[in-house]
């Protein structure tokens, strides 16, 4: 908020500046309009439309909202078109001449939508209209605006499996940004996901560190709003590509944020992180749009029953990863039929596709709908920190470590081990021995090891 709206906020209605009354209505009982200094420096949109612009550069927030190309060289002679993405005829906004300029220059035209030029102008826009980064009065300048075109560089630029799936990787680099500048919540996922890569891969860089901190708090903040209070009338695919980034920047602040809930919320945060997948899967409206849109085969996984997955089985793991599931199995009454709802059922398949098939990039998003998908009684086992369910959770973690992208391995590593040192003082046989292939996965050490019973055969 700028000094003059401060003002006017703090000053009282019918109140001049100097301190004396001053009436709100003129000798005829009408409301007085409110004095103001007109300008004439508005975009063409705006002028034509006699509404008030804020000649934002390069975009004011009027064209910005309706997302309308803001034209401030020439009269407004042209009427815009509602719904489309521009007025015909307009000019396209002028991208900045200098890379990573934080004042894009408004002579310059011919630049598409889907260029990066573009894709700079806007965002740097919206960075300066929401004030981000802000800089606390005295304090350096670490991270700065025009630093955030870097971060957006990396993340279209990356060619390594490091988002995901090699679908969805491909998908929200080619859409993420344009779908990041009509969901806020989104362009900060993306802004903090790539400054936490590179902070990965230079951590003695202190201004990634400060973008992945600063711009995922935003987008969490934002996302939640959006959740709770606007879901229905959220842009799907944008819900559902920043609830991706937001699971896995939890994921990757696990040892972080354990360590200050310690003794708290016994869940972690980035199970309940990954659970607002399923929220917005749920709710109608966004389900159709996705079902039809361009996240279409990521969605296939949170929707398809677990004896559906089909994969190339692990032969190094079948054999150890066979017994262990039946010896789990029958540990959690799976199978028994006597009429009961087994809350471990259903969670039982599909984590025996995890186990018996080649942890490949192709399945990230399998095991993140292995969370996603969780359902409210399970979560439930797991506050309650119930043994079984540690156990289950404990082999998904070892299990997703062997994934070989920059997110997964020291965070799964770092569950498991938490997980395998609170139940390394269970006395129970087969827990212990069951425990054997997590410990084995993230280097914890118990006092013993024991070997996995043979189950009866269920013949």
């Amino acid at each position: 908020m700028n000094g003059s709206e401060l003002n006017w906020v703090l000053e009282a209605p019918g109140t001049s500046r100097s301190g004396q009354l001053k009436s709100l209505y003129n000798e005829t009982g009408a409301r007085r309009r409110r004095a103001h200094q007109k300008s004439r420096k508005g975009c063409a949109n705006c002028k034509h439309r006699r509404v008030k612009c804020d000649e934002g550069r390069p975009s004011c927030a009027q064209c910005l909202e309706r997302n309308w190309r803001c034209d401030f060289s020439v009269s407004g002679s042209r009427t815009p078109t509602k719904g489309s993405v521009s007025p015909p005829g307009s000019a396209v906004t002028p991208p900045a001449s200098v890379k990573y300029s934080s004042s894009p220059s408004p002579e310059l035209t011919g630049y598409s939508e889907s260029s990066r030029e573009w894709k700079h102008a806007r965002v740097l826009s919206f960075l300066e209209r929401t004030e981000v980064p802000r800089r606390s009065c005295g304090e350096p300048w670490t991270y700065r605006r025009e630093d955030a075109l870097e971060l957006l560089d990396h993340f279209e630029d990356t060619t390594e499996p490091w988002l995901g799936s090699p679908y969805s990787q491909n998908m929200i680099q080619t859409h993420g940004i344009s779908l990041g500048l009509q969901a806020p919540y989104l362009l900060h996922a993306i802004l903090a996901y790539s400054a936490s890569h590179l902070r990965h891969l230079h951590p003695e860089v202190k201004k990634y560190s400060i973008a992945a901190t600063m711009h995922f708090t935003r987008s969490l903040q934002a996302y939640s709003s959006q959740l709770v209070y606007e879901v229905e009338s959220g842009n799907a695919n944008a819900l559902l590509s920043a609830s991706g980034l937001l699971a896995k920047l939890s994921f990757i602040n696990t040892p972080v944020m354990s360590a200050e809930a310690a003794g708290s919320d016994p869940v972690p945060a980035w199970i309940r992180s990954m659970q607002g997948v399923k929220t917005i899967i749920q709710t109608p409206n966004l389900r159709r749009d996705l079902e039809e849109g361009i996240l279409s085969v990521v969605v296939q996984h949170y929707n398809r029953p677990a004896d559906s997955e089909a994969g190339i089985i692990d032969i190094s793991n079948t054999q150890l990863g066979a017994v262990a599931i039946r010896v789990l199995r029958e540990l959690c009454d799976v199978g028994t039929g006597d009429g009961v709802v087994n809350p471990y059922t259903s969670v039982m398949a599909r984590l025996e596709q995890l186990m018996l098939t080649l942890p490949t990039h192709d399945k990230v998003d399998q095991y993140l709908a292995f969370i996603a998908t969780l359902e409210p009684s399970f979560i439930d086992l797991l506050k309650r920190m119930e043994v079984r369910a540690l156990i289950i959770l404990a082999y998904w973690c070892a299990r997703l470590s062997l994934i070989q992208q920059w997110w997964t391995g020291p965070s799964a590593k770092a569950e498991c081990h938490r997980i395998c040192a609170h139940l390394s003082t269970n006395n129970d046989p087969i827990v212990q021995a069951l425990l054997r292939l997590p410990n084995s996965f993230c280097g914890f050490e118990p006092h013993a090891a024991d070997q996995l019973p043979t189950p009866p055969s269920s013949a």
